[in-house]
């Protein structure tokens, strides 16, 4: 079934090539030397991505048939310009990130998500506080986030105190921390802490105390695999088929590395955009364009 996978996509390849020596309006199934490049938001380095998304790589290759090289992204507005100039064919991106993407290419093409289990966005304070709900929360008290591209560590958090009636900018401090975040939250300098239901149960186990959950939320946007606007849907269509179809394999070498635990009862699934209208929401409530 493999090698008949395989053939169909180079077929695939093959044609989507030739259509574009015929016509200079068709899209590229893929880059010319029949390697795709593949990209992970958040990861810094060629080296990281070998170290966290090797074993990954290696296995997609297998289930599409094609070789993959890894593509090294500083931000989001690095993925935009990789997809946008063709240098990157293939990204794995958080639910924000994509929005981003989506925003300045509606042509990308969502591909398959990555089920997250406790992938449900919570606001924790601590017991002693005297926050048990966000109708406690006070001007003085001070929200440390992650970066803006989080959807459950800025975006989504900050949307459900907007919903509230907070104004954030008024009626709480919002303090950017990235990821020390959880640190300040412990070190007791900040009072709320945005993060997932699955964090906060790591977090309780570990810290052998209770922190209050002061707001929970729906679960979240899952990640997703992107593609570049100038694949051809055909191509897009045979290995979402694929990795839908082998999402165990492709999983099992996510998890090869141990900063992927996130993962641990994820599976692939069709992407679908109507997925990400929530974070779009958020982008619009919190004014970010």
């Amino acid at each position: 079934m493999k090698k008949i996978i395989k053939l169909l996509l180079l077929l695939v390849l093959t044609l989507g090539l030739f259509a574009c020596g015929a016509s200079e309006g068709s899209k590229d199934s893929t880059t010319e030397a029949k390697t795709i490049k593949l990209a992970v938001t958040g990861i810094e380095g060629v080296e990281q991505l070998h170290a966290e998304f090797g074993a990954f790589k290696d296995e997609l290759e297998n289930v599409i048939g094609l070789p993959i090289e890894f593509y090294a992204l500083t931000d989001t507005a690095s993925a935009i310009t990789a997809l946008e100039s063709k240098e990157v064919d293939l990204i794995l991106a958080g639910g924000a990130d994509y929005v981003m993407i989506k925003n300045s290419d509606d042509s990308v093409y969502p591909i398959a998500a990555i089920t997250r289990p406790g992938y449900i966005p919570v606001i924790l304070s601590h017991i002693d506080s005297g926050i048990k709900s966000i109708d406690d929360i006070e001007s003085a008290h001070i929200i440390g986030t992650r970066n803006v591209g989080s959807t459950s560590g800025y975006l989504m958090p900050l949307k459900a105190l907007v919903d509230a009636g907070l104004d954030i900018e008024k009626d709480v401090v919002v303090l950017e921390l990235g990821n020390s975040n959880e640190d300040a939250f412990l070190a007791k300098e900040i009072d709320l802490f945005p993060t997932t239901l699955l964090n906060y149960q790591k977090l309780r186990a570990k810290e052998q105390i209770m922190f209050n959950i002061i707001y929970q939320g729906d679960p979240l946007p899952n990640d997703l695999l992107v593609g570049g606007s100038h694949l051809d849907a055909s191509f897009v269509e045979g290995i979402k088929t694929a990795i839908v179809e082998k999402s165990d394999a492709l999983i099992k070498a996510i998890l090869v590395s141990k900063e992927n635990e996130k993962y641990a009862e994820s599976t692939f699934v069709e992407a679908k955009d109507d997925d990400y209208n929530d974070l779009r929401d958020a982008y619009k409530a919190l004014g970010i364009e």
